[in-house]
């Protein structure tokens, strides 16, 4: 952010924003003297509009609606000064430059209106949204600012090191967050950049604030970025085309993250990702009956094959979170129910209990005794939904976890090389990742 929005180590110039609220620069006042847009009575519950403004253009598919709800979910009156949150025909973002290039200005747009909000303290907000002539010119400005990011991942200004990350990316859309590094720290200083493009519109935010402490309160100041802007990027379906497609496919997570990529023994197959069907079932194995299959909109699975080791996967989508919840639910109460088998003075005791996974999780480990002693041959299923999203992931191997302590070892080891995967599972929660 620039000198007026950022509490930089004395002496230290100001960091310029990649995308500042005009509000707060030195381009003028927003509030008070541009031309605004009536966005109509039934805009009481979110920001208000106080004016009409003239037409820019005879043709109407030539400017943007005056009744957009740019300033949805934006609160109706600035934290700092009380005055009303006003959307005007002027950008709501300041001039996007990045290691000296520019990645967007508002050259080519046919109309342009943004809205800023100033809060108390840290928290600044600015949306612009630009109309060009036609959907190729606004995924070309969308483009350039791709391209500008990429080039720049970090910038020094006065000092400061400004560090960009894209966080999201899909088709019409992408998101970043803006840190600020000095002597080789970061303070907690964060703005998240959204950049959607839909039909001939595109639409830039930026949110600031002191979300950077933590990687925890980074994630959450996103998904907040992203809620905010929802109606927003939503109503931009009216403008000549649809919302992006956004829907998440359980195709598109590395179900094979975490395996091994070595070379393996004669015969055996090494990874298999996707495949129809696994060669053997965990819930056969474990308990000797098939498994609740639940209701899945979508099942995606692979597996890894050696001599002494057998890997499994499977990546269930549901309709919804709590279609997911209720699955899980139930296979938690089936693996539990499982007894203990007992062939040729061989025993298999199995194991269930919850882990801290994802948002909800369990895990299932099948042991071998002999005469109430450890023997060789372990498996273990662990099951974790993130959102609408579950998934059985299992490992059979020549190893030994006969106890307590043994079995909450393996399930850990467990969630550990399978963290890439649920990590991408965030793409199946509301918020996205």
């Amino acid at each position: 952010m620039n000198a007026g929005h950022r509490r930089l180590a004395p002496g230290l110039a100001a960091a310029t924003a990649v995308l500042v609220p005009l509000a707060l620069t030195g381009c003028g006042d927003a509030r008070t003297d541009d031309t605004t847009r009536d966005q109509g009575a039934d805009r009481s519950a979110t920001a208000t509009a106080v004016a009409e403004s003239a037409p820019t253009s005879e043709d109407a598919a030539a400017r943007l609606p005056d009744d957009f709800p740019l300033a949805a979910a934006l609160p109706a009156t600035n934290g700092d000064d009380g005055t009303p949150v006003r959307v005007t025909d002027r950008p709501g973002t300041d001039g996007v430059e990045l290691c000296g290039d520019q990645a967007w200005t508002p050259d080519e747009t046919l109309d342009v209106a943004g809205v800023t909000y100033a809060g108390e303290a840290e928290d600044f907000r600015g949306r612009t949204l630009a109309l060009y002539a036609d959907d190729a010119a606004a995924a070309a400005a969308l483009d350039r600012a791709r391209d500008a990011f990429a080039a720049c991942p970090a910038g020094t200004v006065g000092g400061t090191d400004q560090v960009y990350e894209e966080v999201a990316s899909g088709r019409g859309a992408v998101t970043y967050t803006h840190r600020y590094r000095y002597q080789g720290s970061f303070d907690t200083g964060l703005e998240v950049i959204q950049v959607v493009q839909v039909g001939p519109a595109l639409y830039l935010a930026s949110y600031y604030g002191e979300g950077g402490g933590s990687p925890a309160t980074i994630a959450s100041s996103v998904e907040e970025a992203r809620r905010s802007s929802r109606p927003v990027v939503e109503a931009m379906s009216d403008l000549g085309a649809d919302t992006p497609d956004t829907t998440p496919e359980a195709a598109d997570v590395p179900l094979a993250a975490g395996w091994p990529t070595g070379p393996v023994e004669a015969g055996s197959a090494g990874v298999e990702v996707p495949v129809d069907e696994l060669d053997a079932s965990f819930a056969d194995h474990a308990c000797d009956a098939p498994a609740p299959a639940g209701d899945p909109t979508e099942v995606v699975r692979g597996q890894f094959s050696d001599v002494e080791t057998y890997l499994t996967r499977e990546l269930l989508t549901f309709a919804d979170a709590d279609a997911a919840v209720a699955h899980v639910a139930g296979l938690r109460d089936f693996y539990a129910a499982c007894p203990t088998r007992t062939v040729d003075g061989f025993s298999h005791p199995v194991r269930t209990f919850d882990t801290a996974v994802g948002g909800q999780s369990f895990a299932v480990v099948r042991s071998t005794e002999h005469d109430a002693h450890p023997a060789i041959g372990v498996s273990a299923l662990q099951v974790v939904r993130v959102g609408s999203a579950v998934l059985l992931d299992t490992v059979s191997t020549e190893g030994s976890a006969s106890d307590e302590a043994a079995a909450h070892a393996l399930a850990d080891a467990m969630a550990e090389e399978s963290g890439d995967v649920v990590a991408a599972m965030c793409a199946f929660t509301e918020a996205g990742c």
